[in-house]
């Protein structure tokens, strides 16, 4: 038995002596020799991450818990009561309190912070606190983008901040260290440590539009739009998911590539949305069966299935069954890689493509337009929402709010400005709107738009319920 103890305790420092010999041989898999160690790259990013407070007023309508009382139907014919006040028909709410914890990263030393759509999107009021202080900042929304689950948040410091350095996510390799910086169930700053495991990991079902940066560093809920940085302090991805079948950290995280981050989050603070370039043709990719049956050596670029009359591939002279090999000289391997790169070009750029058909290749040129809808599924600047919303905070009211009322949408006024043009026409807290101006309004930025066009040119028309009855109410504009 001992002889057996001391052969396995042999075999088991030759093992190790024999992976330190591989380790030091192998320039592969050794540490990077970087000027910055894991403490120094946390001493420089740690100011930069911010923890994400969000809160949300939820109404849920209830049914009075008595089954048989004064106003029930039995009761009242047995024993004679007067049929039910109309009050006691009316729906019945109770409001609680949500609460949700995220990390942010802060982009300039005036307060724009980038964080994950998902963090924030319903909330009501978001509150933001830096590292190493116990003030928070009441944040406002400057723009959100949930098709790529990105938002940008603004605080107004009293002096400037320190802001993170943004690396280059094109240049980053699989198998380099990263460090994750974020606040996990509610444990602030907290760092993990892994490698780039792939990239460009797409089709995952988190968002519409998808080249994500996968890691090994611990993320876990609350580590939502945090950092990945690199070994030279700079961030390179917001941390955005997780796969798992638990919902806990299981190995495999998501990061949205800072590059693409980047493009986003300029547009949102400049107009507030995203706007994305559109060629107007379904897709498909080439498999290997497909690759033989088109006459192709090996699967490569991107199959055109359909073209949308009068849209920019159809001008542009594409058809169905062309394959697209390369866009501005850059080789396409996929469906989501032709997607992502057209929509992260502006409406109006040109872009030249290089077609495979029937044997024969062409080189084709495509002016973009703006995808459609862009404007209506995204809210406009919250600076230009404040300036037009009559002095009321508006939220979508539910299908359940405003079914009494014979409507299936409509907006409910959370709060209303004292001595503003909403507060003196009588429009109150709880109210539902459902028409501005004679026009139906199904969201706050549809909403706005109405505003928009009105201009402050005269009075303004509004029907609104309150307490199951439906009124007019007239606005005047503040002059």
């Amino acid at each position: 038995m001992r002889k057996q103890i001391r052969h396995r305790l042999i075999f088991a420092t030759l093992s190790v002596a024999l992976f330190s010999l591989a380790v030091t041989a192998n320039a592969d898999i050794r540490m990077p020799s970087d000027p910055m160690s894991f403490p120094d790259i946390v001493e420089k990013v740690l100011p930069t991450i911010v923890t994400v407070y969000s809160e949300q007023t939820i109404r849920v309508q209830y049914r009075d818990p008595w089954f048989f009382g004064p106003d029930d139907d039995f009761f009242r014919r047995f024993f004679g009561y007067p049929d039910p006040s109309p009050q006691r028909n009316e729906p019945r709410f109770r409001e609680y309190r949500k609460e949700g914890l995220g990390s942010g990263v802060l982009i300039t030393e005036t307060g724009y912070i980038l964080t994950n759509n998902h963090v924030i999107s319903e909330a009501d009021e978001i509150r933001v606190r830096i590292s190493g202080s116990d003030k928070d900042y009441i944040a406002r929304v400057v723009g959100k983008d949930d098709k790529s689950d990105l938002a940008v948040l603004k605080i107004e410091p009293d002096t400037p901040l320190t802001a993170a350095s943004l690396g280059d996510s094109d240049k980053i390799r699989i198998g380099e260290w990263v460090l994750a910086i974020g606040h996990p169930f509610e444990l602030d700053h907290t760092v993990t440590a892994g490698i780039i495991s792939a990239k460009g990991r797409n089709r995952m079902g988190i968002t519409d539009y998808e080249d994500f940066i996968q890691t090994d560093a611990a993320i876990n809920p609350g580590n939502s739009g945090g950092a990945l940085i690199n070994l030279k302090g700079e961030v390179i991805g917001i941390n955005t998911a997780i796969a798992s079948r638990t919902g806990v950290y299981s190995g495999i995280g998501f990061a949205i590539p800072i590059n693409m981050a980047r493009s986003i989050m300029d547009q949102l603070i400049e107009h507030g949305y995203v706007s994305r370039g559109f060629i107007g043709v379904g897709i498909q990719d080439v498999t290997p069966d497909l690759a033989k049956a088109f006459g192709m050596d090996k699967p490569s670029g991107v199959l055109i299935t359909q073209v949308t009359p009068d849209m920019p591939g159809d001008k542009a002279g594409l058809r169905s069954g062309d394959i697209v090999l390369s866009l501005d000289g850059v080789p396409l391997n996929s469906g989501s890689e032709l997607r992502n790169r057209v929509a992260a070009k502006p409406p109006g750029s040109k872009i030249a493509l290089n077609v495979l058909r029937d044997g024969k290749y062409l080189d084709l040129d495509v002016i973009l337009t703006e995808l459609p809808g862009t404007q209506d599924r995204t809210e406009e600047p919250v600076a230009k929402r404040l300036a037009t919303n009559l002095g009321m905070k508006l939220v979508k009211a539910s299908e359940a709010d405003v079914a009494e009322y014979g409507y299936t949408s409509g907006l409910r006024v959370e709060t209303v400005e004292p001595d503003s043009p909403a507060d003196k026409a009588g429009i109150a807290q709880g109210d539902f709107i459902f028409e501005v101006d004679r026009k139906p309004v199904v969201n706050v930025a549809e909403y706005d738009r109405i505003i928009s066009r009105w201009g402050g040119k005269g009075s303004l028309l509004v029907l609104l319920g309150r307490s199951g009855s439906m009124l007019y109410l007239v606005v005047q504009p503040d002059n």
